[in-house]
């Protein structure tokens, strides 16, 4: 059951030279996009946490949860992914591949990032903050700590890693909530009348 199945249509004047003499077509109304409320989403109870795993693509997923692979196009409308390619984890090769062709070095040092540092049992300094090369942290009693001691670097493949694993988080439909879903997806892809409207899933555009 593919997304655009749901997506109504859009009458569109195909013309060479003359704007207002041509044959009209039907296309689909490409630029429709339902996207999910983010501040709907923490703590919803109609949606699950999933973390993907090696080899998950959004239409074995759908088939896990959903018993059909057609419904691929709900992992990525929940999850607001509209370019596959750069919004789906990579696999440990293409990731691997792709680090080594973006950077000369991927072992080089991308940034440096802070050491997490305690203070009477508080901590005062959370760790993993961007910092400086040159930075080096003084505790409230005055001692200037060492570098080594006041942040750690990040190589360029760890970096690229991380944002690799971050795209592994994503959000799940509940199963028994699909097609509820769906049918409010049908229904805010329905035009409403205006100049353009001829009905509720086609309308004229202008040129």
């Amino acid at each position: 059951m593919a997304y655009f199945d749901k997506v109504s249509n859009i009458e569109y004047l195909q013309y060479e030279s003359n704007p207002f003499a041509g044959e009209l077509i039907t296309i689909k109304n490409i630029f429709a996009r339902i996207k999910v409320i983010d501040d709907v989403k923490p703590g919803s109870t109609i949606l699950q946490d999933y973390f993907i795993k090696e080899g998950d693509r959004p239409d074995t997923i759908s088939f896990d949860f959903y018993d059909d692979p057609g419904f691929d196009w709900v992992i990525l409308l929940i999850n607001n992914i509209t370019n596959y390619y750069s919004q789906w984890p990579m696999a440990t090769g293409a990731l691997q591949s792709y680090v080594n062709s973006k950077y000369a070095n991927p072992g080089a040092i991308h940034h440096f990032e802070s050491i997490q540092q305690v203070f009477n049992n508080a901590i005062i300094l959370k760790g993993g903050v961007q910092v400086p090369r040159n930075f080096r942290f003084t505790q409230p009693d005055g001692t200037i700590l060492q570098l080594n001691e006041s942040r750690r670097p990040v190589s360029n493949f760890e970096y690229e890693t991380r944002l690799n694993e971050k795209k592994k988080e994503i959000l799940i439909l509940k199963p028994d909530l699909l097609d509820i879903f769906v049918e409010i997806v049908e229904e805010e892809n329905k035009f409403t009348p205006s100049t353009e409207f001829i009905n509720e899933n086609l309308k004229r555009s202008e040129n």
